[in-house]
């Protein structure tokens, strides 16, 4: 991209317009990379939890429909 553009005006007049550039800091790069390392982490540790949080809902529910199925067998057997 280069740094200066040429625009012509209606008046058929050419006039230079500076195009703005943005550096970033060393800071600001160290800074954005720390962000992105702890930003890992956290999507690290909720994917975790969420894991260990349907493993438990998995289990209760695991557990009704072992009952409900445990007691309809009862009953099928107890009705002859």
């Amino acid at each position: 991209m280069a740094e200066e553009e040429r625009v012509e005006e209606n008046n058929g007049e050419e006039r230079e317009v500076s195009v703005p550039i943005a550096i970033t800091p060393p800071e600001h790069t160290k800074l954005l990379e720390r962000l992105n390392a702890m930003d890992e982490r956290v999507e690290f540790v909720a994917g975790e939890l969420a894991v260990k949080q349907g493993e438990k809902i998995g289990f209760a529910v695991g557990i009704l429909y072992g009952l409900i199925i445990g007691i309809f067998i009862y009953i099928i057997f107890l009705i002859p």
